[in-house]
């Protein structure tokens, strides 16, 4: 039987394969766009910026994903949101009994 955990991944790894894909596409979408119309035109500077704001609200929603999903959620492959390597160096260690000083109170 799965785990919530396991089916927060799954959940997780769902949203994020679907939203990764929306925004490729929609990237593709103006590669081509450049490609064929004249980048001066008004109307494909308007649904150029549209499509800017739609890439961005994408992202954004990417970068929800990575910090509401489980702790171990590794992600896509390719993730630039992956925040789950963090090093720490040893703790600090005194030779000598150190006082911090006055406490008071």
């Amino acid at each position: 039987m799965a785990t919530v955990k396991d089916i927060k991944k799954g959940f997780c790894d769902d949203i994020y394969t679907e939203l990764a894909g929306m925004k490729e596409r929609i990237e593709v979408l103006q590669s081509k766009l450049t490609r064929s119309y004249p980048t001066e035109n008004e109307l494909f500077k308007l649904y150029d910026r549209h499509l800017n704001e739609l890439a961005g609200q994408i992202d954004w929603k990417l970068q929800i994903l990575s910090h509401a999903c489980p702790y171990d959620w590794k992600g896509s492959a390719n993730t630039e949101y992956e925040e789950n390597s963090v090093s720490v160096g040893p703790a600090e260690s005194f030779d000598k009994d150190f006082s911090g000083g006055y406490i008071g109170g």
